[in-house]
């Protein structure tokens, strides 16, 4: 265990921040500037372990979940994605709710379900799809479209999204995906993706659904034609939501991937330098939201377990199949076993726990 005061840094300017860190206080713009900036990432990095320690304990989460991908056929055309497909590609499809209930592998605790912004699809197609996965698995969370896809329906339907969310809940939604985040500045928005819900949509979406008792996660998308500020904007536009609500279980950094994608011919492949400065400064910036992932998937497994150890206290799930990320580049397994997640963590140095969506205890496990 490292302690604050025994964390030193030439970096004389890191200094007060790390004195606000020790005693509990809120960071700054200006103070997740000056992170964003340091060379001493090392130091970051052990700052963020201890906040994570002082959390948490020695002890990092996993769960046993599968991604469904429900249709890639979408209007939206963002420049960092390499999944989406024209309704007419040869490789478009549409997953009906008996599809969806193949792809779910038995003794899973979360159903994570996300799609594209899909014209085809009617408020009938959804409801079935939750309500098929609710009765075929009981005791799984679904957790299930992002923010994004859920202000698309209510736009061509003309529909309000508490009414949309009512009903959602009402046939099975546990929870909400953080996706679709991306950045929340408007001119990188335009940039990236113009022809998706904008930022206030999204944060207004998730304001809703907690007040609907209807929990959610966050994520952030760096590393492409963002700056620094924008990525430390976006973080506390996350913590005032989550001053307001409450309702945040977790935030995952997620980098820009640069495979098949449009984007790629104006940004720069991430290095692990970036991928760590996210996790460590989501930890530090965001104080009131409860968990810190370091998504193996997006980062890969080696990044990933360096993660938790710069203040990420959960490494996601065995995941099942995932085709988005895979799409744009990821050269992560497509899958991991619970019995190689809990050895991640434990190489990690942490104590390896079994949770459920909510990131409840569902069993203490050793390797």
């Amino acid at each position: 265990m490292t302690r604050f005061e025994e964390i030193s840094t030439l970096d004389t300017a890191l200094e007060p921040v790390f004195g606000k860190i020790s005693d509990g206080q809120r960071l700054s713009f200006e103070d997740g500037l000056m992170l964003e900036r340091s060379g001493d990432l090392s130091a970051i990095a052990m700052a963020a372990d201890c906040v994570r320690e002082r959390m948490h304990g020695n002890r990092a989460g996993f769960i046993s979940n599968v991604h469904i991908d429900y249709t890639n056929i979408c209007i939206s055309g963002c420049k960092f994605c390499a999944y989406w497909r024209n309704g007419d590609s040869d490789d478009a499809y549409e997953l009906s709710p008996d599809e969806a209930v193949e792809r779910v592998p038995d003794d899973v605790q979360e159903i994570h379900l996300v799609g594209g912004l899909n014209p085809n699809l009617s408020l009938g197609y959804f409801i079935e799809l939750l309500a098929t996965l609710r009765d075929n698995f009981p005791k799984a969370t679904i957790k299930a479209f992002t923010a994004v896809e859920i202000h698309e329906l209510c736009q061509r339907l003309n529909l309000d999204p508490e009414t949309v969310l009512k009903k959602f809940k009402n046939s099975g939604l546990g929870m909400l995906p953080g996706g679709g985040a991306e950045i929340f500045n408007d001119d990188i928005r335009r940039e990236t993706c113009p022809n998706k819900a904008s930022a206030e949509d999204w944060l207004d979406i998730h304001r809703i659904a907690h007040g609907l008792g209807i929990p959610s996660n966050t994520t952030m998308l760096y590393g492409h034609i963002e700056k620094p500020e924008h990525r430390i904007e976006h973080l506390i536009r996350l913590r005032d939501l989550q001053d307001k609500t409450g309702g945040i279980v977790a935030h995952i950094p997620l980098p820009y991937l640069h495979g098949g994608n449009e984007l790629a011919k104006d940004a720069h492949p991430v290095d692990g330098s970036l991928d760590i400065r996210q996790i460590a400064i989501a930890r530090l910036m965001l104080d009131n939201i409860p968990h810190i992932k370091a998504y193996w998937r997006a980062l890969g497994v080696r990044l990933a377990q360096v993660g938790l150890r710069a203040g990420a206290d959960d490494i996601d799930g065995t995941v099942s199949r995932e085709d988005i990320m895979h799409e744009a580049g990821s050269e992560a397994p497509r899958g991991l076993s619970l019995l190689k997640l809990k050895q991640i963590i434990k190489g990690a140095g942490l104590e390896p726990y079994r949770r459920n969506s909510f990131h409840d205890v569902i069993e203490e496990v050793s390797v």
